[in-house]
């Protein structure tokens, strides 16, 4: 009968019975440890590592020979397995394949020169270097053999490894980090959290496509790091470095920008959707925190910083963690109500330079939460963006903004009020159908309703947004280009899109009377609006004689706090009754 083959060792228990290494050989070792100090021991293997490796280890090359060398561990099962665990970190660092077997043959040797110099008996030598030998064989067998294989893909399976980079995924970088706090109690370790911003066209590569592209920015990462850090992908845009044994804080600040400069440096050859968009978060161990979780939330709070601010490094401070909380607990306050959204819809007073009636008003969302907070627009638009809401927002604004029409005609008040829209409303396809059914269910004529947009909504598909805007021309709305000035102004858009309103930007505005250059600027504007047919609206005008110059160069309205601050609805009609009987 033929016999089966055997099959290969797949866990350190097996890889230890595989080369005959027992209890008996566990109890020689301990022996070996008592009889001989750490020191000379240590020494030997070290001299000996020395002529086999002539080069200094790097961090995390001695974590393994440290591990290695816990004598009194040796022979057991956990003990091989974490062996194997930290073998792999050297790997990842980039420590030469040879070094397992290299260290395996210099501990062999390391003990038989530290038992020389002990004058050790014959027969104890003997069988305490017989114990070693079979010791260093399951270390090689274990880092070389299939039950390293077995460890490497469970690890990987196990969200250890990353597939697409193949470095350390989320769940180990917790691990390695929790480790080498535990390891860096003399010194200083900084952590990096590293966010790569796709730019639009990036967000349409194919899987495949961004795998390679996250291959290619790793690479780039860590051909400038030191032999020691540990880099690790935590996300699909975002890495992490492990940076131990620092000596100074400048090395984290060095090694963040030298990161960002890497990914910055030739986007046009590797990394074409990343151009402009890298944001690094630094903290330190032990002074930003001492447990894994809260040196990596202190690190997330900087990177938080600095991509809200589109900083390209920003180090950790202790507000940070209050500021980005804030911004969580109001994520989760507006994707847990948009059903019933808390925001309310005021109106400003868009004034007739002229006779001083209200001709128009612009619609602006208001959040006041529940501890007497007022939420700034921007952020909740920014919130929402973030979090995929923009269409479902735009929807539930546009509803409020018809209704109000309506009631505005109850009431016998006959204006046009202004909708913003963000350059997300431009790329869906069935806004102007939305606007269409919005009108329909108010009965709300559409010339009533003026649609803001703008300049840096117009930035990419312009050919796209065109085609959308016309559309809700045709459908009877009007278009006005809002912060006209601020962004990148061009006749293009005045030329090309169907424009019918022009709105100055407050920033012209407010200093026109003490600054000639503002003062042409906006004196341009209105001549070349008013020679292709536009209306002109002025913002922020805040005093008298700003307004009456602002008339006298032929600008149609103002709005601003010279008139009105936005008022809800309740309080916009008595104040438009009150203007029109003056």
């Amino acid at each position: 009968m033929n016999e089966q083959p055997r099959m290969p060792p797949k866990n350190a228990a097996e890889v230890l019975a595989a080369v005959g290494f027992g209890p008996r050989d566990v109890s020689i070792l301990q022996a070996f440890a008592s009889a001989v100090p750490a020191a000379s021991f240590e020494a030997a293997f070290a001299a000996r590592l020395d002529r086999l490796a002539p080069r200094a280890p790097s961090t995390i090359e001695a974590v393994f020979f440290g591990l290695l060398l816990e004598r009194y561990q040796w022979g057991k099962a956990e003990w091989l397995e974490a062996l194997a665990e930290c073998w792999l970190d050297c790997l990842h660092a980039g420590s030469a394949d040879t070094l397992a077997a290299t260290a395996a043959t210099s501990l062999l040797d390391g003990m038989r020169d530290a038992l020389a110099g002990e004058h050790a008996p014959g027969r104890a030598e003997y069988d305490i270097l017989s114990s070693g030998a079979r010791l260093a064989q399951a270390i090689q067998a274990m880092l070389a053999g299939s039950a390293f294989e077995q460890l490497h893909h469970r690890l990987r399976a196990g969200d250890g490894l990353d597939p697409a980079t193949g470095l350390p995924s989320r769940t180990r970088f917790m691990q390695l980090l929790e480790r080498w706090l535990n390891r860096s109690e003399a010194r200083q370790l900084g952590l990096l959290l590293l966010h790569a911003e796709w730019e639009p066209s990036g967000q349409h590569l194919l899987s495949a496509q961004r795998d390679r592209v996250r291959r290619l920015l790793s690479d780039a990462m860590r051909s400038v790091l030191r032999p020691q850090d540990i880099l690790c992908s935590t996300a699909d845009q975002e890495w992490a470095l492990i940076m131990p044994d620092l000596r100074s804080v400048a090395q984290v600040q060095l090694a963040a920008r030298r990161l960002v400069d890497i990914c910055e440096r030739s986007p046009e050859h590797n990394f074409p959707h990343l151009r402009g968009a890298i944001h690094v978060g630094a903290a330190l161990a032990p002074e930003d925190g001492e447990s894994a979780a809260a040196i990596e939330r202190a690190a997330r709070a900087a990177l938080h910083r600095a991509v809200r601010a589109d900083l390209p490094v920003v180090c950790f401070d202790p507000e940070m963690i209050a500021a980005m909380e804030h911004e969580f607990d109001l994520e989760r306050e507006i994707v847990g109500s948009m059903g019933n959204p808390p925001f309310k819809v005021w109106l400003q007073p868009q004034v007739h330079l002229v006779t001083g009636r209200c001709a128009g008003a612009e619609a602006l969302l208001r959040w006041r939460r529940d501890n007497g907070e007022w939420v700034p627009p921007p952020d909740i638009i920014d919130i929402a963006s973030r979090l995929g809401l923009m269409p479902e927002l735009t929807r539930w604004v546009m509803a409020q903004v018809v209704r109000i029409i309506a009631d505005l005609d109850a009431a016998g008040i006959e204006i046009s009020v202004s909708l913003n829209l963000v350059a997300q409303d431009l790329h869906e396809e069935d806004l102007p159908e939305r606007v269409a059914h919005a009108l329909a269910a108010w009965q709300v004529p559409p010339k009533r309703l003026v649609l803001e947009i703008t300049e840096g909504a117009l930035i990419g598909d312009r050919q796209r947004a065109a085609h959308i805007m016309e559309r809700l021309r045709t459908l009877g709305c009007s278009i006005s280009l809002d912060d006209f000035g601020t962004g990148f102004s061009s006749f293009a858009y005045m030329r090309d899109l169907p424009v019918s309103e022009l709105k100055i930007d407050q920033l012209f505005i407010c200093d026109m009377l003490s600054s000639p250059r503002d003062h042409a600027i906006v004196t341009a504007v209105q001549a070349l609006a008013s020679g292709l047919g536009m209306k002109v609206v002025a913002e922020g005008v805040e005093d008298q004689a700003t307004a009456d110059e602002l008339k006298r160069i032929g600008c149609n309205l103002g709005q601003g706090f010279l008139w009105a601050r936005a008022m809800p609805l309740e309080e916009f009609i008595p104040w438009v009754r009150e203007r029109q009987r003056m």
